[in-house]
């Protein structure tokens, strides 16, 4: 079995026609005191579905926000490594110099603490 992922995927919103339309079919043929919850049912489920809209809007947004920082995280990080193997090109060439310049005095005092006469 194959596993396979998206890093994000699209929402949708749920519709809710066919329950509009039955609440407009029932409010069609209630009698008035049925009528009245109905149609504050019929607002409710309006105020639902904006808020769910909305609620879509900003997840997509976010979304959005999110592959963007994880990209910039990334370009920053790579930028980041290749500072540092050029910070540490030029510090080991550096050294290796040192260590040029330095090797009568580096020689003569290593042999001088092993015990080499000469």
């Amino acid at each position: 079995m194959i596993l396979s992922g998206c890093a994000s995927t699209k929402t949708r919103v749920a519709d809710f026609s066919a329950a509009n339309a039955r609440i407009d079919m029932a409010i069609e043929s209630a009698d008035p005191a049925t009528k009245r919850h109905l149609v504050a049912a019929r607002d409710q489920l309006k105020t639902a579905i904006e808020a769910c809209e909305t609620n879509g809007a900003q997840l997509e947004q976010a979304i959005r926000d999110k592959n963007d920082a994880i990209k910039d995280a990334e370009y920053w990080k790579q930028k980041q490594r290749k500072a540092l193997k050029e910070l540490w090109f030029w510090r080991g060439a550096l050294i290796v110099a040192i260590l040029f310049a330095a090797r009568g005095p580096i020689f003569w005092i290593a042999r001088k603490l092993i015990g080499i006469p000469w």
